[in-house]
């Protein structure tokens, strides 16, 4: 028998953007106007929707991929982590004419970023043939910058709806963007969602487009508990609520709220540790995890991304996981079961010689 269990049979189908991402290495962030050398230059894959693609594909679940990159030298970039991962990644669209997305991404001394997007092909995505893509599909995962704008929004709406008469359960990891040009988003799908994710900022911005009193904003609680009450009135029954180094808090269903403690670590570059956090929670999620172990995975996950540079590269397998939760908790904690290597076959039983002549 397997020591830990088994990854599910169903494909979780990812849509979201797909960027060649670039980063920098600051000293400092810069003033506007400065000419600010940087301590590095990296390439990298990146978008969230192709890193979380490839993040479940290295934890071992069968992942595949939509979006839309162009016929450039950058969209090899921006696929070439999903495809090493073994990413089924036959429902990537190619335009001839719309570059691929690409993502500059500063970090700074603390590890935290700051982005500059341009979406490129992203936006562009075509409808997909619903039967090939929905084939042997358990989950439907968006990344938020998939409802922007565009065709990929129609898409993703649809997709949204199709995953809805398949039975098949939807989860949304928000962004910023979409929260400010669609800040009723989450109230016009909420009923639709069976999972959403947030980090603080989004939590903050739900908070602020859901209140009518200055005193929402006076304390980070009491923003975050505005953003969980404002999440609830829209019918979300589960959130995994992404908050950085104090690790993440699960609210649901119903009135449950779990804080889920971080692992603490030394954070270099905190650029791939969300998109870490989504696809181990949903790792553990749909294994069958309750969503306090899913958390704590998605913790571990989140912070392993932290100690390493860049989006797609910094994203830890599930050797890696092994290996920091083997030094931080206890054997028998379950969330070690979750990326335990499975037992090696029984030997079958040796051959009897009776009656041989």
């Amino acid at each position: 028998m397997s020591t830990r269990q088994e990854q599910p049979a169903g494909v979780i189908l990812v849509v979201g953007d797909a960027n060649a991402d670039l980063g920098a290495a600051l000293a400092r962030f810069p003033r506007e106007g400065e000419d600010h050398p940087l301590r590095g230059l990296t390439w990298d894959s990146g978008g969230s929707g192709a890193n979380v693609a490839t993040a479940l594909a290295l934890l071992g679940a069968r992942a595949r991929l939509l979006g839309r990159v162009g016929s450039d030298p950058a969209a090899e970039v921006a696929l070439q982590a999903a495809r090493a991962a073994g990413v089924d990644l036959g429902a990537v669209q190619r335009d001839e004419a719309v570059a691929t997305g690409l993502c500059f991404a500063a970090v700074s001394p603390g590890g935290e970023r700051t982005f500059f997007s341009h979406r490129g092909a992203n936006a562009c995505l075509a409808p997909p043939p619903l039967d090939a893509l929905f084939r042997e599909v358990s989950w439907l995962h968006v990344a938020g910058h998939a409802l922007l704008e565009g065709r990929q929004r129609e898409v993703t709406l649809d997709l949204i709806a199709e995953a809805r008469r398949r039975a098949v359960g939807v989860s949304l990891d928000l962004c910023l963007p979409l929260l400010a040009a669609r800040p009723e988003s989450v109230h016009a799908l909420g009923q639709q969602l069976a999972l959403l994710f947030a980090n603080e900022p989004e939590q903050h911005a739900l908070a602020a487009s859901a209140s009518t009193s200055a005193a929402s904003t006076s304390a980070a609680p009491d923003l975050l508990g505005a953003a969980l009450s404002a999440i609830a009135a829209a019918g979300v029954p589960l959130v995994a609520a992404k908050l950085g180094a104090r690790g993440s808090l699960i609210a649901g269903p119903g009135p449950a709220r779990t804080r889920i403690a971080p692992f603490v670590v030394e954070a270099r570059d905190t650029t791939g540790s969300g998109d870490a956090y989504v696809a181990a929670f949903l790792a553990a999620f749909l294994q069958g995890a309750p969503p306090e172990i899913a958390g704590r995975l998605g913790n571990a996950a989140g912070a392993l991304a932290a100690t390493r540079p860049g989006a797609a590269g910094a994203l830890p397998d599930r050797a890696a996981l092994q290996k920091l939760l083997a030094t931080r908790t206890p054997e028998d904690d379950p969330v070690r079961r979750l990326v335990a290597p499975a037992a090696p076959p029984a030997a079958p039983p040796a051959a009897s010689h009776e009656g041989s002549p």
